[in-house]
């Protein structure tokens, strides 16, 4: 029992038969001669319509009448290229379509490089037998067999590929069996000649041969694995071992230098591409060797220049970071300095508004700078409020000054008592506004502060003087983040933005709180 027979009998799978074009066209080619090939494309529609197209694409006949008869096209085709495109074209009759990693296409793509390379190598051969062509383009159908065989298992063998074996390897490890085997036992079952069968066979083993091998089948073996070297260039991810190894063999084979063998190797993808355009494998277009070269050259020359750009910002970044390091130190010097002498005025002056026990103006303004230049620094977010009550001055004239007063420190006790230890909130010289100074608190965390403090108020005037009276409350944030670094915070901007949102509420009378956060524009009113 062979091997193909011990797979079918193993998955009960019946032998995956050849088209019956395939099948005809095969046998044709090798076991019969020029006329009956010619009455094939005659009698075979498919063939000789496919033949007629290509011949009357643009590349081949240009503005000339199309051409009608075959034997016409082989004659403008020339008869090499008519037996390689017919080949080619079965590739159509034999794939099918999968959803997983095994990929027919891509079978049939290399299958036709390895015809290409066939016919390359016939005009360096004098007596190139002809069905080597044949023997290069089916010399893998075994890789198809196994897979409709048993498709899982095939699978299996592209883990294993992915994980460092090589094509045989893993088929022996999954099968039991490699390609070569069943492809050769596979072609057997058609009665094909048994120099093309062990040429199938023995295609991928150089050495360990049986002496009884003929010498023509130990030459074909050596061209095809020449073959399978110079299209491996192409598609294996290993092309420059492929490539050194094609080289050594055409020089031994066909007495090549390494110029020739390489010039060779280059002509490929000008012939295979336009077999690939006319059948439909235009993904797998090939380039040159020698460009893929000089392409991979330029790429290590550009991945070197940037790791060379890198190394030289990384240097810039550092010296920067030094000299950021040294401008903090200093800053911190200047701001120890400021802060001393902060400490120093602010013991020369009062610091307290007398009626509410709150910080005064003064102080405000101090603190206000203080905290900017900290947010600065630090990078961290700040928030100010101004808050004004709704026509303070009508209060005097209803009430007395004295509940006036009263009024205005009732109000500064539960604003003070309400708001977190570190926030500052001071009394302004204006008797009925107040500023409220918020470190590390959002324009969000700034705007739920400012709705707070206005219920207060509104609570306030309705139990000291049965009013319905509310405020007005303008939020102000200072996020470093998000202004040019270079910008030195402005203490009296920021206030005369902070007056100018109440102007802008009082003056439309829509709403009681407006947000604004300082940016580039603000920094440099």
């Amino acid at each position: 029992m062979g091997e193909l027979d011990r797979l079918l009998k193993l998955t009960k799978k019946p032998l995956p038969p050849l088209p019956y074009l395939v099948k005809e066209t095969v046998e044709t080619l090798i076991l019969k001669g020029e006329r009956e090939f010619l009455s094939l494309l005659e009698t075979k529609k498919e063939l000789k319509d496919f033949i007629l197209n290509t011949t009357n694409l643009p590349q081949f006949r240009k503005d000339n009448p199309p051409v009608l008869d075959i034997r016409k096209a082989v004659l403008i085709l020339g008869e090499d290229l008519v037996k390689s495109l017919v080949l080619s074209f079965l590739s159509h009759k034999l794939k099918k379509t999968t959803f997983n990693e095994f990929n027919f296409d891509l079978f049939w793509a290399r299958a036709i490089a390895n015809l290409g390379l066939s016919n390359l190598l016939s005009s360096h051969i004098e007596a190139y037998p002809s069905y080597l062509h044949i023997a290069a383009y089916f010399m893998d159908y075994g890789i198809l067999v196994l897979y409709q065989i048993y498709p899982e298992g095939y699978l299996q063998v592209l883990k294993l590929k992915k994980l460092g074996k090589t094509t045989l390897e893993a088929e022996r490890e999954v099968f039991g069996v490699d390609h070569a085997t069943i492809g050769a036992e596979y072609f057997e079952n058609y009665n094909l000649p048994r120099r093309f069968v062990l040429d199938l066979f023995f295609h991928h083993r150089l050495t360990g041969l049986p002496e009884e091998i003929p010498q023509e089948v130990l030459y074909d073996i050596k061209i095809l694995h020449l073959i399978d070297l110079g299209v491996g260039v192409y598609f294996s991810q290993k092309k420059e071992q492929r490539y050194e190894n094609f080289k050594s063999l055409c020089q031994e084979i066909l007495n090549l230098s390494e110029t020739e063998a390489t010039v060779l190797l280059d002509a490929l993808p000008g012939m295979i591409n336009q077999f690939y355009e006319i059948l439909g494998y235009e993904t797998y277009k090939l380039i040159p060797y020698t460009e893929w070269v000089k392409k991979k050259e330029r790429k290590l020359k550009e991945q070197l220049q940037q790791i060379e750009d890198q190394t030289k910002e990384e240097k810039k970044l550092l010296e920067a970071y030094k000299q950021e390091i040294a401008k903090l130190l200093r800053e911190k010097e200047i701001l120890v300095k400021q802060l001393e002498k902060i400490e120093g005025d602010l013991k020369k002056q009062s610091i307290f508004d007398p009626l509410t026990g709150l910080y005064n103006e003064e102080y405000f303004l101090l603190r206000l700078k203080e905290e900017l230049l900290r947010a600065k620094r630090y990078q961290r977010v700040l928030s100010a409020l101004l808050l004004e009550i709704e026509k303070g001055e009508e209060l005097a004239e209803t009430y007395s000054l004295k509940e006036e007063e009263r009024f205005i420190k009732s109000v500064a006790e539960n604003l003070a008592n309400r708001l977190r230890r570190v926030d500052v909130v001071v009394k302004l010289k204006n008797p009925y506004r107040f500023g409220i100074i918020l470190p590390e608190t959002p324009l969000s965390g700034a705007m739920v502060v400012a709705r707070k403090l206005l219920q207060i108020l509104e609570t306030l005037c309705g139990k000291i003087f049965n009013l319905k009276k509310s405020g007005f409350v303008v939020a102000i944030t200072f996020d470093p983040k998000k202004i040019n670094p270079k910008t030195e915070p402005n203490v009296h901007v920021i206030l005369k933005t902070l007056e100018k949102g109440l102007e802008i509420l009082k003056e439309k009378q829509q709403r009681r709180i407006l947000s604004m956060v300082v940016d580039k524009e603000i920094e440099g009113a």
